[in-house]
């Protein structure tokens, strides 16, 4: 309170400071009078406005060059003899780059890289088991198992646990919550510690 009170007196000797010390404030009317226009009807009329100077024509600019239309993707392909096996490749190191812009340095496809979170949230996050007679993918349901157990190492942390089991940072605070029976805050962690890993 008694804060508050020296502020407002501060900002009031400030102020008055400023006001009386303003350049020009030590100036008399008198010094410099100031004439006041006098408008009266009397005044002749205008004259004419000046007048504009003619336009000049502006020649039209010297025909551009045609712009071709973009081929597409197969066409080039076909002209300059890629192959599917080079394609493959530039779009490869196309994921490769996108994944290490992201600060992911995974191989495309694996756990934590951008392909494999699109295909998970396409997949709407359900296990996938190959069939081997069949060469595609089925999505299986998720089975109510036992809980999974992770015995924590030194140097571990939530984030380093999440993104190690789950290959995302953002099971951090599930990870917390389903083990807050044995850890009262999240960077409460002990190396031998048994956490619940609960299900993604």
């Amino acid at each position: 309170m008694i804060r508050m009170v020296l502020f407002g007196l501060a900002f009031v000797a400030v102020t008055i400071v400023l006001v009386v010390m303003q350049p020009g404030a030590g100036r008399l009317a008198s010094d410099d009078p100031v004439s006041e226009p006098v408008v009266t009807r009397a005044e002749p009329a205008l004259s004419q406005a000046a007048q504009t100077p003619p336009l000049v024509e502006v020649s039209a600019p010297a025909a551009l060059s045609a712009v071709q239309p973009r081929q597409p993707v197969g066409r080039i392909a076909a002209q300059s003899d890629l192959d599917d096996q080079s394609l493959r490749k530039m779009t490869w190191d196309t994921l490769s780059g996108l994944n290490h812009a992201t600060g992911r340095d995974s191989a495309p496809g694996q756990p934590g890289s951008l392909l494999h979170t699109i295909v998970r949230r396409s997949l709407g996050d359900a296990p996938v088991a190959t069939s081997p007679s069949l060469r595609t993918a089925t999505i299986v349901p998720a089975v109510k198992a036992a809980p999974n157990i992770y015995v924590v190492q030194t140097g571990d942390s939530l984030m380093s646990i999440a993104e190690k089991v789950y290959g995302d940072i953002n099971m951090t605070g599930p990870l917390f919550a389903a083990n807050q029976k044995i850890l009262s805050r999240p960077d409460d962690l002990r190396s031998g510690q048994s956490l619940i890993l609960p299900a993604k």
